[in-house]
């Protein structure tokens, strides 16, 4: 058994990281209140950005892949895969579940595939793995605003448009709720109604504030009519729709990696009370043993005394 000396430092080594773990529990819980507000908020201009796609792809048909290359399908050659994790570690499973769903899509893709790493982890996998990185992106972790996640958005838009990429999936974790997270990966470009009906059902939450709008947004809408200028309006409307989409996966993915962190910081805070709670039993037994062993070494030298005496 250690000394109690030496499970007494323990003891203190286990409340220092207990009061850290609280302490990022804390602001992991503050964090996640207000970047959860934010997707929360967002949903509903993302939903109807979705819905406006929806609607000029079932409006024009063939017209829309003539007057926006983003609704182009071509033979893929090569795609590219946009990977949204975190720029900050001890979050859980939030970063390894990505990730693992990235790897199995990479493991069985018919085509040659290159990585946009979102978030500092992402890049540092990706690049220790000998992955094929197209891009990364960092410092999108907290707070992102629309600015911040346009250059991203641009860069996947002009990729596509150039013809450097037949196609653009993208994979991060979707927030359900402070326990429940879910990994949510499905195409970018290009668009088509289908992948816009998916993109849809993913956002609106089963149950919620924002779960009556599923009935509305999955409903079949009558064609849109274009004035004045039918080329202009979809050059100019469908990247922005495009950039809204991006942004509120970004939202998405941060909620969701807060609220992963806050869960983590909070198991390892209990995780730390408990080991305390087994330290300080193993500690009481060995001061028991050492008081013990000194009472019956003064005992035993009593009676040693007393023999000589007599």
């Amino acid at each position: 058994m250690p000394s109690s000396r030496a499970i007494k430092n323990r003891i203190k080594s286990t409340k220092n990281i207990q009061q850290i773990t609280k302490a990022m529990e804390a602001v992991s819980a503050v964090k996640m209140r207000k970047s959860e507000g934010a997707a929360i908020k967002g949903r509903p201009f993302a939903l109807h950005a979705v819905n406006i796609l929806k609607k000029i792809d079932k409006s024009l048909g063939e017209d829309a892949r003539e007057l926006s290359p983003l609704f182009k399908k071509r033979e893929i050659k090569k795609a590219l895969l946009v990977v949204v994790a975190s720029d900050k570690g001890l979050a859980g499973a939030f970063n390894s579940n990505v990730i693992k769903a990235a790897n199995n899509f990479v493991k069985h893709s018919a085509h040659p595939l290159d990585i946009v790493a979102v978030g500092k982890k992402s890049k540092e996998y990706f690049e220790r793995n000998k992955f094929s990185i197209n891009r990364s992106f960092e410092l999108m972790g907290d707070y992102a605003t629309l600015a911040e996640i346009k250059p991203l958005s641009e860069h996947l838009i002009s990729l596509f448009e150039s013809g450097t990429y037949d196609k653009v999936d993208i994979i991060y974790t979707n927030f359900i709720s402070a326990l429940k997270q879910e990994v949510v990966h499905r195409p970018l470009l290009p668009l088509n109604a289908e992948t816009l009906r998916q993109v849809v059902e993913n956002i609106i939450p089963s149950s919620g504030k924002f779960s009556e709008m599923k009935v509305d947004m999955l409903a079949e809408d009558k064609d849109y009519t274009f004035e004045p200028s039918l080329s202009d309006i979809v050059k100019n409307l469908v990247p922005t729709l495009v950039e809204i989409e991006v942004f509120h996966s970004i939202l998405e993915a941060n909620a969701s990696e807060h609220a992963a962190r806050m869960v983590a910081m909070k198991n390892a805070s209990e995780n730390a009370k408990e080991l305390i709670k087994t330290f300080t039993i193993s500690y009481n037994k060995a001061r028991q043993a050492q008081i013990t062993k000194e009472l019956i070494e003064i005992v035993s030298g009593k009676e040693a005394l007393a023999a000589q005496e007599s």
